[in-house]
Order: structure tokens, then C-alpha cells, then sequence
């Protein structure tokens, strides 16, 4: 791949630097595969947001045009070969608790756009399904029979009734990010544009999880649960035909957990896991399809992801991670600390169809080719071009950044952990020089990435890069449990912070080998979500680092079991028992148990909406500090989720980041 490297640099990378990245997103290739339209976004700090505009690549001119500048676009599908639908994100002011949602369309040869249709419902994913007919998923809303005043009789609805108080009668009532959920489902329906009707498709007690549609098909996987039933882990397979209005449900929900649907030829496809070895949350999909005896057949066995999990805080956007064609399926891969694309053949082989180091984040297939967004040459996201298997950048989104601000390559490195072999990476400090290393000694950072089952890689990280530009080593690895490897290596279950505690510590002693100018009385350590975790544990069971940066963190298992939005399900999976089974087990395993060991200066992040790991966990661990005399710092964003640091509002991003590396700076610079 061509584009400039770090000696080309001028001016430091800044903290506010983020609000000047543009990120790539949703990915479309028209049916003829000449073009591809996807969505650029980028921070507004004035609206404290993402402006979203319309981008088209094409592939005979190798060409890439805007197409829309209002900064309100949503994605977009394709109507026929010059024609995209797209759905503006502009308040629209509907009626409070009846939401609309508005599609455009535009001729990509005149740019010019209409008004198309409006959908009485709040929609998330759309498809054209020919004859003026749209599959939509959208979200619906289960009346409360048991309020104050209870309805003479049951409506189904997609309006959500507004109340000033919350209601909770069932679990999940909250998810994170989208705040009280109770009595909503995602469910299918098919909009009617000429008769303008709206009817529903799946049953009402379903969450609808993956879906897809050709051919006037429409293929979805969706949960049942009911108030007075658990929501489990599994999915079931079902597909609608518009033109006769025939629903065949393919496959229950009590076997599989499903992660995707598509068509091939015609026949219906699933990706998904029974999790007999490694449980449902762990163990790796394969590729299913449906036998002569209407029985879920296997095609390719897979023991790796089936999606890409490295971590960076330079996305935003959606993610296409697999698409079906006569192939097989074509779907994102963590290998290692890289996001591939790979395809999975009917045959039952497996290819890896890109090999370049970084991480391909969303994809399009074209004529002979794949365009992707993606993480490459230490640089942020730009689209590639993958064709005869050679990769060419095609844009400069972000040249500006890339070629005008220093930054440091990280620096692959292996060492023993505590079975086995791992792969940790090194980012120096900006300006580091090896021979003048033995007279200079250098702070550091010891990062940790959430998941468990995620990864780090080689690729651009923003905060990271803004701390080797202020005279930090960040270090960073992924220890057991990570993703990239097999079904094996990602299973820590009721093994929590025992394993990686060793794979930790070996690395950092690692480093500080492989690099002497490392200062071992400077060492910090963060981290987010998982790696929260790993910060609250690592502090309370050593004392080898200076201070911490603990965000959205977990404090105590038995607490999670009641609070979390993953119910009780993740603790059940991740014990193999429930909380009055085996409470020291949960307790052994928590970081708040050890605490009263605690002697490093802490600063805790947290989000106030934090549904996934609450809040109430960060208050746990600032508080347990501050009783026995520690000094710990307390931030609580307002409004603010779980995706804070990768999706949250830019003002909220940018004093997160000043946060923690004042933090930083603080207690590990001379």
C-alpha cells in the first residue's frame, strides 16, 4: 500500500484532534456492482453530535463524489442501479411518542434528492422488496395492561406512550445505549408505499436480532420472551414471503444462538453456535444451512471470530460484517490483533481473502473487487480497494491528520505468558530515539481492552497516539480470553482475573526488558469495560504501578448479577451457576474483595446511563478507596452509555480524554 509514513509529520497530535476525523461507515454496493455509497460522519462540537453525509464510490472511474451536505443522512439502500434511499435524521417534529421516519431518494447521476415516503415508526434497518413494498425493522411497543388505568382490551402498537416515571416488568427493562426498554421489541413489518399501510410480520413477543431480505424474501432471527419468561441467549430462523404473505418458521429458538441470516441462491443460510464446549457467549459461529429433512446442516466448520473486534476509538457508524453470494458468505475475522475479511465456501473451506495488517471495519463487494473501510498504515480510517490480492487507499479522509500530525508505529511484540506464547505491541513515545535511550528515562501506560473476548492491534488509536505524543510508551496486549485465536484460548470462563493477572505482568516485565528507557516507578494502567475490570483487579492485588485510569469498570459480580443489563445471564454463563448457588465464587473472582489491598492513586470514569456495567460499580471501587485513604478521583458523565469513549457525545470524549491524561500526567511525569 502507497500513502505517507511518520517522517512526513509537523505538529503534534492534540487531544481536540478528534474532532477533526471523519469516520467511515455502512457500506453499499448497487445491484450491478459498479458503485458502492456509504456514510461519512464527523463530530459537530457546536451541536455536540455527528454530522452524517452521503459519499459514492465509483468503480469504473475509481472516482469518489459527495452527495449530500445537510449532515442529517442516514444510510442508505439502492432502488435500481442510479437510484439510493436514504433516511434523514433531522427532528422532523412528530408528535411526542409517535415517531416518524422520512426516506429520500436521489439520482446519483443529477444529485438531485425528493421526498419519498414517511413510515409511522421509529426504523432501523429498511430493504426494498419490489412492487413498492419494504421490509422494515423498527421498533414496537407491548402495551402496560397492569398501569392505573388498564386498556378494556390489547393494542399492538409501534407508538411508545410517554410517562414521568419508569415502569419495569420484565428483563431485560434497560439496554445500554438505548435506554428504558421494557415492552419493546424490534419487530418486522412490510410498509405498503402505495396503500401507505404498515403491517407486522413477526409476533409481538419477539426481539428481532439479524435480518435480511432478496428477492422479496425476508429472513430474520428473533428471540421470544415473554413477561414472566427468561430472555435467553438463543434464536430462532424464520422466512416471509411478500408475495404470498407465507411466514415458515425454519428452525425454534431453544438450540441455536444466532448471529446472522442471509440467502444463497435462494436458500436460507444462518450463522450461529450451539456453545456446547465453550458456551454461547464464547465459543465461535460456524455456517449453517437447511437440509432435505428441514434440519440445520453445517457447510464450513469456523473456530475464529465472525467479526472484527479490535479495538480503536476512530469508528463510528454501522458495520456490515458479512454478505452472502453464490460463493458462500464473505464476513469480518479477528486474527491476532487484524480484522480480515475471509469467506466461508459452500465447499466447507475457509479463504482469507485480505491479508494486510490493521483491521477492515466494513466492506462492499464490487465487480471483481471489495472496497472496505479501514485501519491501515498507522493512519485513521480511509477506504481500499482489495483487487487480484493487492490493496490500494483510494481516499484521504484523513490525509490531513495523517500527514500533518506525528505519530509512532506500534511495534509488534511476543512473549511467554502463563501457558503460552502472546502478542503484546509497543507505541513509543514520539521522538524516541534507541541510541540516545540509555541516557532518558520515560514514563509508560499499561492499557487494557475490554470484551473479554476483543482485541488489540496494530492499528491508529487516538488517545493512545495523543499520549506517545506527550512522552509515554503505551503498551498494550492481548492476554487469554482475548479474540483472535480459537474457541480454546478466548475460554476463561469462572476464571476471571487469575489468568490474565500473569499474562499482565509478564508482558509488563517484557517491556521493560525489551525497552530499558522504560521507567518501572512510572508505570500506569487503564483500561474500559473488561479492562476496567482488569484495572480494579490489578490494583487491588499489586502495587507495581504508579496510578490508574479505571473506566466503566466492574467492581463486584455479585452486584452485576443484579444490575447489569445482561441480567443474570453473563454472570450464570461466565460461574456456570447463579449467585445463591455459589457466592464466594462470584465474590473470589471481584475485584471489590481485595480493595482494602488498594494503594494506587485512581481516577474512576463511568457513565451515568451505563446500563451494561453500571455505574453503582465505579462508585463501589471510588468509594472502597477513599475509605481506606487512597486518593481517587470520581467522573460521572451525564447522559452518557457504556460507548462513551468510541460513540458518546464530542464534548463528553474530548473532557474524558483530558481526564485521564491529566491523570496521567499528574502522577508520572517528573
Amino acid at each position: 500500500m502507497k500513502g505517507k509514513g511518520d517522517d512526513d509529520v509537523k505538529r503534534r497530535l492534540e487531544i481536540e484532534d478528534l474532532l477533526r476525523y471523519r469516520f467511515l461507515s455502512s457500506l453499499k454496493a448497487s445491484e450491478n456492482k459498479k458503485h458502492c455509497v456509504f456514510n461519512v460522519h464527523q463530530a459537530n462540537l457546536e451541536k455536540n453530535g455527528y454530522d452524517s453525509d452521503l459519499y459514492l464510490y465509483d468503480a469504473q472511474t475509481e472516482g469518489i463524489r459527495r452527495l449530500t451536505d445537510s449532515g442529517s443522512a442516514g444510510s442508505a439502500i439502492w432502488l435500481d442501479q442510479s437510484h439510493v434511499l436514504f433516511a434523514s435524521k433531522e427532528d422532523l417534529g412528530a408528535e411526542p411518542g409517535k415517531p416518524v421516519t422520512e426516506y429520500f431518494v436521489m439520482d446519483i447521476d443529477s444529485g438531485e434528492s425528493q421526498f419519498y415516503m414517511r413510515i409511522p415508526a421509529e426504523v432501523n434497518w429498511i430493504s426494498d422488496l419490489g412492487g413498492g413494498k419494504f421490509a422494515c425493522l423498527a421498533k414496537s411497543y407491548i402495551p402496560d395492561e397492569g398501569g392505573p388505568e388498564p386498556k378494556t382490551a390489547e393494542k399492538e402498537t409501534w407508538y411508545h406512550e410517554e410517562r414521568d416515571y419508569i415502569i419495569a416488568d420484565e428483563l431485560p427493562f434497560r439496554q445500554d445505549g438505548m435506554g428504558i426498554t421494557n415492552g419493546m421489541r424490534y419487530r418486522v413489518f412490510v410498509y405498503d408505499r402505495k396503500e401507505d399501510t404498515l403491517n407486522a410480520v413477526s409476533d409481538k413477543w419477539q426481539n428481532v436480532e439479524s435480518i435480511n431480505a432478496k428477492d422479496g424474501k425476508i429472513i430474520f432471527s428473533a428471540r421470544k420472551f415473554q413477561k414472566t419468561e427468561p430472555y435467553l441467549f438463543y434464536g430462532d430462523v424464520e422466512v416471509y414471503d411478500s408475495s404470498t404473505g407465507v411466514l415458515d418458521v425454519l428452525m425454534d429458538d431453544h438450540t441455536y444462538r444466532v448471529y446472522g441470516v442471509d440467502f444463497i441462491g435462494g436458500e436460507p443460510v444462518f450463522i450461529g453456535t450451539r456453545g456446547l464446549q465453550h458456551g454461547y457467549q464464547n465459543e465461535n459461529s460456524s455456517f449453517y444451512r437447511f437440509g432435505k429433512a428441514g434440519e440445520p446442516e453445517r457447510f464450513c466448520y469456523n473456530d475464529r471470530s465472525v467479526s472484527n473486534t479490535v479495538g480503536t476509538d476512530v469508528k463510528y457508524g454501522g458495520v456490515t460484517e458479512y454478505i452472502a453470494d453464490e460463493e458462500g458468505v464473505y464476513y469480518l475475522s479477528t486474527e491476532e490483533g487484524d480484522a480480515v475479511i475471509k469467506l466461508a465456501g459452500l465447499d466447507g473451506n475457509i479463504e482469507t481473502v485480505s491479508c494486510e495488517e490493521g483491521s477492515v471495519d466494513d466492506f462492499a463487494l464490487l465487480d471483481g473487487k471489495i472496497i472496505y473501510a479501514g485501519l491501515h498504515e498507522n493512519r485513521p480510517q480511509e477506504l481500499y480497494l482489495l483487487r487480484e490480492g493487492e490493496t490500494v487507499r483510494v481516499s484521504s479522509f484523513n490525509s490531513e491528520i495523517a500527514d500533518t500530525c506525528t505519530r509512532s508505529r506500534p511495534v509488534a511484540i511476543t512473549f511467554p505468558g502463563r501457558e503460552m506464547s502472546l502478542t503484546g505491541f509497543v507505541i513509543k513515545p514520539v521522538g524516541f530515539e534507541e541510541e540516545k535511550a540509555e541516557a532518558e528515562s520515560y514514563p509508560s501506560i499499561l492499557y487494557i481492552h475490554g470484551g473479554h473476548k476483543c482485541a488489540f492491534g496494530p492499528v491508529f488509536f487516538h488517545e493512545m497516539q495523543v499520549w506517545a505524543n506527550r512522552g509515554f510508551f503505551v503498551i498494550y496486549c492481548n492476554p487469554r480470553g482475548s479474540d483472535g485465536r480459537d474457541d480454546c484460548f478466548a475460554d476463561v470462563i469462572g476464571r476471571y482475573g487469575f489468568y490474565e493477572e500473569a499474562d499482565l505482568l509478564a508482558f509488563r516485565d517484557a517491556c521493560l526488558k525489551a525497552y530499558p528507557a522504560m521507567d518501572p516507578q512510572r508505570m500506569g494502567i487503564g483500561g474500559g469495560s473488561y479492562g476496567g475490570f482488569l484495572t480494579n483487579w490489578m490494583i487491588s492485588r499489586t502495587d507495581c504501578f504508579k496510578c490508574a485510569v479505571s473506566q466503566r469498570g466492574i467492581a463486584s459480580w455479585n452486584g452485576m448479577f443484579f444490575t447489569s443489563d445482561t441480567n443474570y445471564l453473563f454472570p450464570c454463563w461466565s460461574f456456570e451457576n447463579d449467585v445463591w448457588m455459589d457466592p464466594e465464587r462470584y465474590w473470589q473472582h471481584s475485584p471489590l474483595k481485595y480493595a482494602e489491598n488498594c494503594h494506587t492513586p485512581t481516577l474512576f470514569i463511568h457513565a451515568e446511563n451505563d446500563y451494561r456495567c453500571p455505574v453503582s460499580e465505579g462508585i463501589s471501587m471510588f468509594q472502597a478507596l477513599k475509605f481506606k485513604g487512597i486518593e481517587a478521583r470520581l467522573c460521572i458523565f451525564k447522559g452518557e452509555s457504556h460507548g462513551l469513549s468510541r460513540s458518546g457525545k464530542p464534548r463528553s470524549r474530548i473532557k474524558r480524554l483530558k481526564e485521564m491524561t491529566n491523570w496521567y500526567e499528574k502522577h508520572l511525569q517528573p
